[in-house]
């Protein structure tokens, strides 16, 4: 279990994210991928028991996991194949969604909360320009299937407190259908704006749970919240929208200095913060975790790094901590599912291949580098919000 329970529901205060006695609650999680991709199943299941997993995360002091779906998996019935699930064997059987079901009740039982993310529309590795998923929608999932099967996901946890978040749409970028090239919005045009997309599924979710968080990425693979300030989300429930950026070495000019870093870090969605107009959590950033030079340390022999990677976690980890922001590292997995990209087919990964971005070693049991792994745990207590003492950012 994680060291102190989670007053549920959650909900906003400002730019923090509070429990229900109006204590800051500062979300520090790790992403469990790939059921999302080709199989509808994440890994891992066949190498390790999915408590046992769990278990893993919540002692290491992380709160969360955001667990990605894809709006294929809602609609399969055929069973998961036993060879994906060998260390799972009472779930012999399930659809994908049965063993979704499975994992959000083994992480909720150690206490963490869960954020069910739809990662894609088409089962596949995401995310590209040219795989004709960048919107809620293109010509094999209408709009309404997507609202559906968020309303469909609101009701089958809806008796579970811990999935206290539902983070709406993945990456939102250019998506072709058909001839048209359709580019997300915000606060404009009807088909493509997001603003009112997310208006739209938070509201229908409230319908059936009102106490979740409704999460908004940004425009531009999450990079973008600027629309924010003219068009922020106003769901009935106003105390419920946290809003989401990515962060990634290659969001950034190479070897970009700390303060041009921190000023696009604040114009992209920053001022959220410093201006106490909502919750801002990164949900996902991440680097390779098998030398420390990327992370600006000095490796162990053998290792290699990137210096634009060691530079951009030095930005990184500075603008986190001096705002003390809610955050989300890609990955905990120690290896990758199938990763197929949409439409254009085109192979990222198979099966078992080893994940140079996780937390944890291909065996699943043990951490991949226990010094980047303690670089994160170290990030994890809030500094500041209701309850602490020290003065608000």
């Amino acid at each position: 279990m994680t060291d102190q329970a989670i007053a549920t529901p959650l909900s906003t205060s400002g730019r923090f994210i509070v429990d229900a006695r109006g204590r800051r609650v500062r979300l520090a999680g790790v992403n469990w991928y790939g059921a999302h991709e080709d199989y509808g199943v994440a890994p891992g299941l066949e190498r390790v028991d999915r408590r046992a997993l769990a278990r893993w995360i919540a002692r290491r002091g992380f709160n969360s996991v955001r667990l990605p779906f894809s709006l294929w998996m809602t609609e399969q019935s055929a069973a998961v194949p036993a060879e994906y699930l060998a260390a799972n064997r009472d779930l012999s059987g399930a659809t994908p969604m049965g063993v979704y079901d499975a994992c959000v009740e083994a992480l909720t039982g150690e206490g963490l909360i869960v954020i069910p993310n739809c990662h894609i529309l088409d089962p596949g590795w995401c995310c590209s320009d040219r795989d004709g998923n960048g919107l809620w929608y293109n010509q094999r999932w209408p709009a309404s299937k997507f609202f559906a099967a968020w309303q469909g996901i609101a009701a089958r946890y809806q008796q579970n407190p811990l999935v206290a978040a539902m983070d709406i749409v993945n990456e939102p970028r250019p998506s072709t259908l058909g001839w048209r090239v359709l580019t997300p919005t915000w606060g404009s045009r009807p088909k493509t704006d997001l603003a009112a997309m997310y208006t739209t599924v938070g509201n229908l979710i409230h319908e059936i749970d009102p106490n979740v968080l409704i999460i908004c990425e940004g425009l531009n693979y999450a990079a973008d919240l600027t629309g924010v300030a003219a068009h922020p989300v106003r769901l009935n429930r106003p105390d419920r929208v946290v809003y989401s950026m990515h962060d990634y070495p290659w969001f950034h000019a190479a070897g970009q200095p700390r303060q041009a870093y921190l000023d696009q870090m604040r114009r992209n969605g920053g001022y959220l913060l410093t201006e106490q107009l909502a919750p801002v959590w990164i949900g996902e950033f991440g680097n390779g975790t098998r030398s420390l030079a990327n992370f600006g340390l000095a490796p162990s022999p053998g290792q290699a790094g990137r210096p634009d990677a060691a530079v951009w976690w030095n930005n990184f980890e500075a603008w986190i901590t001096e705002n003390d922001v809610d955050w989300c590292w890609w990955a905990v997995n120690g290896t990758q599912p199938k990763g197929t990209i949409p439409v254009t087919n085109q192979h990222r990964s198979n099966w078992g291949d080893q994940e140079t971005w996780g937390l944890l070693a291909p065996d699943w049991r043990n951490p991949a580098n226990p010094q980047v792994l303690e670089l994160l745990t170290a990030m994890i207590p809030a500094r500041t919000g209701p309850g602490f003492d020290q003065r608000s950012v």
